[in-house]
């Protein structure tokens, strides 16, 4: 049996959904089973993003499984192609541009020191297209009209012959809209009007190559509505990673991207919902009226280096969270600022995405608050970190102030370090990592005089932090490598996938 794991795309700055992938992968092949997972959107930095998660060989692309390309792992292929077009056009090659004339012709582009694009102009200056390189390979070309819009992406195979094109016409505000996907694949055209019955295509052509595959969805947005176009029969779950109402609560408006669920269990194009909490997936069953909900931890807890709390840092508070509105930063942000005086040496450090392509407002506006605070010197954005062992081994406190939660991976991470937590007692999440009064503290939701006096409380008494340090270390046992697989492998056998 095959488990494929289906996402966006694996950034080389992962988010926790491709972290919680990448993880999950072990505890598959632990119980001696294939996991793979499976990206829908194009990813020129795969090879990048495979090597930092420890997921290469593990991934499969919509796009290159179409293409079948043969990646060249040494980047000396790139100059050799960069030489060979400049010389056949007669252009003059100066740094990573090409001239004609002393026109602009040429623009080289490079992404993580490998070749990534090259921009080809006329002779009056208009963009005509641009190629795009994938480890030393031509992997697809944008086309342009004259005033700049896409008209046409194609994507090549490994004998550089186009065998996906992607049409686009003009939208509201001169803006392309994609009208038409082609696929040339075993000798047969194939149309798709959109995005989703490509995917949807692509999906049935896993599952028909294996008879035995479980469909999981990752990304419910890249998902639902293509496992209802899909014609081959292979059990099918979807993974909340988040609330599934809008304010976290069982009687909340659902939002807009699981109002089919129930239909899609009743038909059978989804056969069951996965949660990260014991609460969401009681709250779930509930809400979607099904007895196929389950809790399995997103995540599971690594054995590290138990850290004095002697040797951490003092009065060194993190947040680790991207800078969006639910995360609700803003009231860390007022506590410590208020806490200040009292305290000197407190400082507040957030790690996390500066900005989404959702929320451009509030990593601005979180900034300013801070300059206009004059708290600068003492709270800082230190942006995405890879690595966070080191932050969770120094840190005092690690505090998270969300509206609403689906797991809040970082609350884990902090205790597995044995970094004391307080966090809003949101749906869901934060009541399951910390034990309260042992571990952490819990505070009433968007109650910020409570935050206030929580952390006044505990800074003022560093000997309960460092026994709820103590604490984290041994009551995070509960999410063990052990603990979640053998949560998976219950779930499988409820639902009849194994004997």
């Amino acid at each position: 049996m095959a488990n494929y794991f289906i996402t966006s795309m694996e950034d080389p700055m992962p988010s926790a959904i491709e972290i919680a992938q990448a993880k999950r992968i072990k505890l598959f092949n632990a119980n001696g089973q294939t996991a793979k997972i499976v990206e829908t959107e194009y990813n020129n930095a795969h090879a990048y993003a495979q090597k930092n998660l420890g997921t290469e060989g593990k991934v499969i692309n919509l796009y290159q499984y179409f293409q079948g390309l043969s990646y060249q792992d040494d980047p000396v292929i790139d100059r050799v192609i960069i030489n060979q077009i400049t010389q056949k056009s007669g252009f003059e090659l100066r740094n990573n541009a090409a001239y004609k004339d002393n026109k602009l012709r040429l623009k080289i582009s490079f992404l993580y020191n490998r070749l990534y694009s090259i921009d080809y102009y006329d002779r009056f200056g208009f963009l005509d297209r641009t190629d795009y390189y994938d480890q030393g390979c031509l992997s697809f070309t944008d086309f342009y009209e004259d005033k700049g819009r896409l008209v046409l992406t194609q994507y090549y195979n490994d004998n550089g012959q186009p065998i996906i094109f992607m049409h686009y016409r003009g939208g509201e505000g001169n803006s392309p809209v994609l009208t038409l996907i082609q696929l040339y694949y075993r000798d047969v055209w194939h149309n798709f009007d959109s995005e989703i019955s490509f995917r949807a295509y692509f999906f049935d052509e896993l599952a028909q190559n294996d008879l035995k595959a479980v469909f999981f969805a990752d990304r419910s947005e890249r998902t639902l509505y293509e496992f209802q176009q899909m014609h081959q029969l292979v059990p099918r779950y979807l993974i909340f990673h988040s609330s599934v109402t809008i304010n976290g609560q069982r009687n909340g408006r659902l939002f807009g991207m699981y109002e089919g669920i129930s239909d899609m269990l009743n038909e059978g194009s989804l056969n069951g919902l996965i949660s990260s909490t014991n609460k969401e997936a009681d709250d779930v069953a509930n809400i979607f009226k099904t007895n196929h909900s389950y809790a399995i931890p997103v995540t599971y807890s690594h054995d590290v280096k138990r850290v004095p709390f002697a040797d951490r840092s003092p009065y060194s508070l993190i947040a680790v969270a991207r800078l969006s509105g639910e995360k609700q930063l803003d009231h860390i942000i007022r506590a410590v600022i208020k806490l200040k005086t009292k305290y000197p040496q407190l400082n507040l450090t957030f790690y996390g995405y500066e900005q989404s392509t959702i929320d451009k407002t509030t990593g601005p506006a979180l900034h300013s608050l801070v300059n206009k605070s004059n708290a600068q010197n003492y709270i800082h954005f230190a942006g995405f970190k890879n690595d966070l062992n080191n932050i969770y081994d120094s840190a005092w406190l690690e505090i998270l102030t969300s509206k609403y939660e689906g797991f809040a991976m970082a609350l884990l991470e902090a205790q597995e370090h044995g970094c004391p937590a307080v966090a809003y007692n949101i749906n869901y999440g934060p009541n399951e990592i910390i034990t309260d009064n042992y571990t952490g503290k819990l505070v009433q939701s968007d109650d910020e005089n409570q935050l206030v006096q929580t952390l006044d409380a505990l800074l003022s008494h560093p000997a309960i932090l460092a026994d709820y340090s103590k604490n984290a270390y041994q009551e995070v046992k509960k999410y063990s490598f052990n603990n979640v697989a053998n949560a998976w492998y219950n779930f499988e056998l409820n639902e009849h996938l194994i004997n």
